[in-house]
């Protein structure tokens, strides 16, 4: 019988369900896998935490993180150590795994720039959602670089197959951008969803605004609760990056409005499986022919439902590639 394979995962936890999705793939790959949030500790670790913190002691604090990550390789037994959000977890965390002789590997999803160097001798694969971070990893010297778009949860993101209103959504946080690209929408019935969204400096008695931020599971029914879904990216992360949303309100069936970004190309086909605009008035026109005409939207959403669950979006393939990449499949 072959020995399953053991992954650790390693993040910070957040609303994004980027950690939950990625461990809910591994498993879909008959791994075994455990999980160690670095900014949630057990209760006794989590005082002493708090008190650091008041003390500014940021050693101390990564001293608690690695006590509790060797009791975790101890009694785990990981045969790799797998990092969300790489550049957020300290270096030190790696150095660890390493003198394990853990296979380490990270994903990262925000730009980084030279100073992540100190990162090369302590990581054995380096997975990258964004093209243009190809050739910064590159430079900066990462050896082992791979490609690796977002996807969605095939346990999470599904068409419910419930009426929808026409209207388009939008979740996520305030940005003076997304506030800019929204008073181009006045007269469009919209649902907001997320935080901050009080510092809005346009206001129309068409949208219902939510100022919360939301769970993932309560973000599955907003995508399925209206004709169409809004992005609007945070261009200071990204350079040409396909995020989250998209895979994910389309694996739900809703049509996706999304800015022009380069790697939307590697996944869907533009005006057929997903709409996009690249400024406001091309914003403007999309968003009023989705909502006059249901069955046009409709079929931009089948479409692209279609393409990501054939093409192999989803966490479990992106995982298998992991995987695969990593070794540990042939």
């Amino acid at each position: 019988m072959t020995r399953k394979t053991k992954i650790l995962v390693i993040g910070k936890k957040n609303h994004l369900g980027w950690i939950e999705h990625t461990i809910n793939g591994f498993r879909q790959n008959d791994c075994i896998v455990d999980s160690f949030f670095t900014n949630i500790l057990p209760i006794k670790s989590s005082i002493k935490k708090a008190i650091l913190k008041l003390k500014k002691d940021k050693n101390g604090e990564i001293l608690l993180q690695l006590d509790w990550l060797n009791k975790k390789i101890k009694t785990f037994k990981p045969d790799m150590v797998f990092f969300i959000g790489l550049f957020f977890t300290n270096v030190t965390l790696l150095n660890f795994c390493k003198e394990k002789h853990i296979v380490t590997a990270g994903w990262v999803g925000d730009r980084f720039n030279n100073d992540k160097k100190i990162y090369i001798d302590s990581l054995d694969h380096l997975f990258l959602s964004d093209s243009a971070f190809m050739q910064i990893a590159q430079d900066i010297g990462f050896e082992n670089r791979h490609f690796l778009q977002f996807g969605y949860d095939e346990n999470l993101h599904k068409d419910l197959n419930i009426d929808r209103k026409m209207s388009i959504n939008f979740v996520g946080s305030y940005t003076k951008e997304r506030d800019e690209i929204f008073s181009y929408l006045k007269n469009q019935h919209l649902e907001i969803y997320g935080a901050k969204w009080n510092n809005l400096n346009t206001k129309s008695n068409k949208w219902n605004i939510s100022n919360k931020k939301i769970s993932q599971k309560k973000v599955v029914q907003i995508y399925n609760s209206t004709i169409a879904t809004l992005n609007v990216a945070q261009k200071n992360n990204i350079i040409n990056m396909v995020n989250m949303r998209t895979f994910e309100a389309i694996a739900c069936g809703s049509c996706l409005l999304n800015d022009n970004v380069k790697d939307i190309e590697l996944c869907f086909e533009p005006n057929k499986e997903i709409l996009v605009y690249k400024n406001p008035d091309e914003l403007q026109e999309l968003s009023d022919k989705v909502l006059k005409d249901k069955h046009f939207a409709q079929k931009i959403a089948k479409n692209g439902k279609i393409r990501a669950e054939k093409s192999g979006y989803s966490y479990r393939n992106r995982t298998k590639e992991i995987l695969t990449l990593c070794g540990f499949r042939g």
